[in-house]
């Protein structure tokens, strides 16, 4: 319960004081060995909050001619120290002098969760014209990150009750189901099963986040709001949405993607956050709004 109170208590304090990604020696952004100046299409891949670049693993399998995949990796994952933060402005920066240095003709973003805003705020600083986003369970500008805390918390606290033996592993186990299903998917005999299975497979990798690494994840997304999204009109915009979000409801995100006029709002029926587990066709569904062959 400690532990609970300190994370949502660091969220909500909005600030970190580990330096932004530009003053760090190890560069967040890598790529597939082929992002060469003049390249006709760079894929964009950003994750969320305690999540590692491997989530977008099916991306690397596609077989784009003339491509480059460049990911952004957050700090204290994938090969990274925890010595700065996600800032989601000056994250959106580095990617974003990455890319207009390749003089890229094309532009594809993928952002998830928290990669979502970076993902926006990337397309705003873009050279070229050619620029199209998908938005998987996406993370809303302020206030809806705050709001996801509180209730994140809740969530955390009732599995805590849920769970038949005692222990913070068993805690997390039966949060995560919560992640890939919704708040109400216990009652449905073959969800239920399905994610308790699912969770019994992670048992062992599901561990307390570091409360510094949290901070850095998170804490300017509680404050992040999207400036002038008229600046993004000429941005092709599409949301891939579990119904059963429990992190970004998705009567919010649908608001949301109003604001922003996105061409596309695809919503995975009695899915949950973590749809690049429960969804096999997620990414074959980006693909195809990208209209990659």
């Amino acid at each position: 319960m400690r532990f609970l109170i300190l994370t949502l208590l660091v969220a909500l304090m909005g600030c970190s004081n580990l330096p932004p990604p530009q003053r760090t020696d190890a560069n967040p952004v890598v790529h597939d060995g082929k992002a060469e100046k003049g390249i006709e299409k760079a894929i964009v891949v950003i994750p969320g909050a305690l999540a590692s670049v491997q989530l977008f693993a099916p991306v690397l399998e596609w077989d784009i001619p003339d491509s480059t995949v460049i990911a952004y990796r957050f700090p204290g994952v994938d090969g990274l120290e925890l010595n700065h933060r996600v800032d989601i402005i000056d994250s959106a920066a580095l990617i974003a002098r990455h890319l207009n240095a390749l003089e890229a003709e094309e532009v594809y973003l993928i952002g998830y969760s928290t990669g979502g805003p970076i993902a926006l705020e990337t397309a705003r600083r873009l050279r070229t014209e050619n620029v199209q986003i998908a938005m998987i369970s996406s993370a809303s500008d302020s206030p809806a990150a705050a709001l996801a805390s509180l209730k994140g918390a809740l969530d955390v606290i009732k599995a805590m009750f849920r769970a038949k033996r005692p222990g913070l592993e068993e805690t997390w186990a039966e949060n995560y189901r919560t992640l890939l299903y919704g708040r109400d998917h216990f009652t449905k005999e073959e969800q239920a099963e399905q994610s308790r299975r699912l969770a019994a497979m992670q048992r062992g990798q599901l561990t307390t986040p570091p409360n510094k690494m949290t901070m850095a994840h998170t804490a300017d997304l509680m404050t992040w709001y999207l400036e002038d999204p008229e600046d993004l009109a000429d941005v092709r915009i599409g949301f891939f949405h579990g119904a059963e979000d429990s992190v970004f409801s998705d009567d919010m995100t649908r608001r949301y993607a109003r604001r922003l006029h996105a061409d596309v709002f695809k919503s995975y029926e009695g899915q949950g956050h973590l749809l690049f587990v429960t969804e096999p066709e997620l990414f074959d569904d980006v693909r195809a709004f990208f209209g990659l062959s």
